[in-house]
C-alpha cells in the first residue's frame, strides 16, 4: 500500500513538472516567433504607460512581484496570481509622479497615474477581474497669438511706426501668446483577467487589454494579450513568469496617415521566498528579471534586461515595511493591515526614485 502511495506521488510530481516545462517552453516559443511577424510599424515606447507598475505594495518592493502577486494587483503583475486570492478583492491606487512632494507632502506632480480594479472568485470556475489604468497630463494650456496691431499676421514684431513689416523703429519683441483653453494628454487601459488553479501548486492566467490613447485632437486605440503562470514547488518558495503583449499589442491612430504601432512581447520571470517568523510576523524576498527592455535600460552591459529586487516584512501581521530596487533606483514602502469582521483592509504607501523626479503612490485595497 505504501509503495502504491509513493508511486502515485511520483506520477503527480512528474505531471506537475511536465506541465510547468510545457508552459515555459510555450511562452519562450511565442516570444521567439511573434517579433518575426510583419507589423505595420514599431515604436520603442508604444503604450509605455503600461510599464509604470500598479499598487503601492508591489512598487514599494521595486516591482519584484511577478512570483509574489497574491492580491488584486496580480491582474497587472501576473494574472495567474489571481488564483491565489481566495476571496473577492479590490485595489485603488493614486500616483503622483515626477515632481511629487516639491513644496509640500503629496504636492501634485506633473503626471497623475491611477489604477482601480475588482476581482471576483467563482466557485469551480476560477478568478475573474476587471482593471482600469489611467495616466494623464491634465490642464495643458492651449495658446494662440493675438493680432494686437491688426495687420492680419500672428506672432510678428509690434509695428510702432504703422508700416507693415519689420523696421528699425518697431518694438523688438513678438506679440504675446494668449491662453484660449486647456486640454489633456491621456492613456487608458481596460484589463479583463482570468486565472485558474491547474493543481494546488500551479496556476495559469491571462489578460486581454483594451487601450485608448489621446493627444489633443487625435486618438489611438488597440488591444493585446498577456499570459502568465505561477508555481509553488516547495513550501514558501514560488516561481512565476509572464509574457506581456504575447501577440504584439497594436495601437492604431486616427491621424491622416493612420499609423499602427506595436508593443513587442516582453518576458518577465522571478522567484520569491516567504518565511513565517514565530510571534513577530513574516518576511518575503523576491527577485525578477524582465527581457527585451533595451529602450528603458541605460546600462549597455545589461543586454536589455531589467532587474528588480524587493523585500517585505510584516510586524505582527499589522504593519509592513518594504524596500526594493529597480535598475538601481531605490524604492521604499510601508503598509497597514486592519481586520474588519470577515474583511481585511490594507493601506499602503510607496516612494520611488526616478531621474526626472520622484514619485509617490498610495493604495487602498481589501479582501472580503
Amino acid at each position: 500500500m505504501l509503495q502504491l502511495s509513493n508511486q502515485a506521488k511520483l506520477v503527480r510530481t512528474l505531471k506537475f513538472n511536465k506541465c510547468v516545462l510545457t508552459l515555459i517552453c510555450s511562452l519562450a516559443l511565442i516570444q521567439a516567433i511573434v517579433p518575426k511577424f510583419a507589423f505595420s510599424e514599431d515604436g520603442s515606447h508604444t503604450a509605455e504607460f503600461l510599464s509604470h507598475g500598479v499598487g503601492a505594495r508591489a512598487l514599494g518592493m521595486g516591482g519584484a512581484f511577478v512570483s509574489i502577486a497574491d492580491d488584486a494587483t496580480a491582474a497587472y503583475w501576473n494574472p495567474a496570481g489571481l488564483a491565489k486570492v481566495e476571496k473577492n478583492a479590490f485595489s485603488i491606487m493614486y500616483s503622483d509622479s515626477f515632481g511629487a512632494a516639491e513644496g509640500g507632502f503629496l504636492n501634485k506632480g506633473i503626471v497623475e497615474y491611477n489604477f482601480v480594479n475588482y476581482v471576483h472568485q467563482f466557485s469551480g470556475l476560477g478568478s475573474i477581474g476587471i482593471s482600469w489604468i489611467r495616466l494623464g497630463v491634465d490642464d495643458i494650456p492651449l495658446t494662440t497669438f493675438t493680432d494686437t496691431n491688426g495687420n492680419g499676421l500672428d506672432d510678428d514684431f509690434l509695428e510702432l511706426d504703422g508700416i507693415p513689416g519689420k523696421s528699425e523703429n518697431d518694438g523688438q519683441y513678438f506679440e504675446p501668446p494668449t491662453v484660449t483653453g486647456y486640454f489633456s494628454n491621456t492613456d487608458n487601459a481596460l484589463l479583463v483577467s482570468y486565472a485558474r488553479k491547474v493543481s494546488p501548486k500551479f496556476s495559469v492566467g491571462a489578460n486581454y487589454k483594451f487601450l485608448k490613447q489621446s493627444v489633443f485632437e487625435n486618438a489611438g486605440s488597440g488591444g493585446g494579450l498577456d499570459v502568465g503562470f505561477m508555481a509553488g514547488p516547495f513550501a514558501g518558495f514560488h516561481i512565476g513568469g509572464m509574457l506581456e503583449d504575447a501577440t504584439g499589442t497594436q495601437v492604431r491612430w486616427d491621424t491622416s496617415a493612420a499609423p499602427t504601432f506595436t508593443r513587442s512581447p516582453r518576458f518577465r520571470c522571478g522567484a520569491s521566498y516567504q518565511r513565517v517568523l514565530p510571534v513577530v510576523g513574516q518576511v518575503t524576498v523576491g527577485a525578477d528579471v524582465q527581457m527585451n527592455q533595451e529602450d528603458l535600460v541605460q546600462e549597455t552591459e545589461s543586454n536589455g534586461r531589467l532587474f528588480r529586487l524587493g523585500a517585505e516584512y510584516w510586524l505582527l501581521n499589522v504593519v509592513a515595511f518594504r524596500v526594493g530596487t529597480e535598475s538601481q533606483k531605490l524604492a521604499l514602502g510601508a503598509g497597514l493591515r486592519l481586520k474588519m469582521g470577515e474583511a481585511t483592509m490594507f493601506a499602503d504607501y510607496a516612494f520611488n526614485a526616478h531621474d526626472i523626479g520622484n514619485s509617490q503612490r498610495i493604495s487602498i485595497s481589501g479582501i472580503f
